[in-house]
């Protein structure tokens, strides 16, 4: 079963003039199947048309040489994917090695006590 976090938007009309436009109407957390999303979305119980976004891997793409280098990784809630959007906008697109290397030696340390 993929893993991921879903976002369930719904199509509002829009105003005339206005662009298209699809609102966030629930973010079920990381782990949730496609029948627990479908099931929220019937709690709801409200007619209308849906979409249900997985979202799931980020891949960081980077010139490397002559070549693309892609790295990968999961988003496991929207915050997670902001913090990956924020540390790409702050190292303008370079890899930060060293700071993820670091974020990861902190988090197997806590994981371990």
């Amino acid at each position: 079963m993929p893993q991921g976090y879903y976002t369930v938007e719904q199509w509002k009309r829009p105003k005339k003039g206005a662009e298209l436009q699809w609102t966030e109407v629930l973010q079920l957390p990381f782990g949730t199947s496609l029948t627990e999303a479908e099931n929220a979305l019937k709690r709801l119980d409200k007619p209308g048309l849906y979409r249900l976004l997985q979202m799931q891997r980020v891949i960081w793409a980077e010139q490397d040489g002559n070549s693309l280098r892609m790295r990968k990784s999961h988003a496991s809630s929207p915050q997670s994917l902001d913090h990956i959007r924020e540390m790409f906008d702050r190292s303008r697109g370079r890899y930060p090695i060293e700071e993820v290397q670091a974020a990861r030696r902190r988090a197997k340390k806590l994981k371990a006590k």
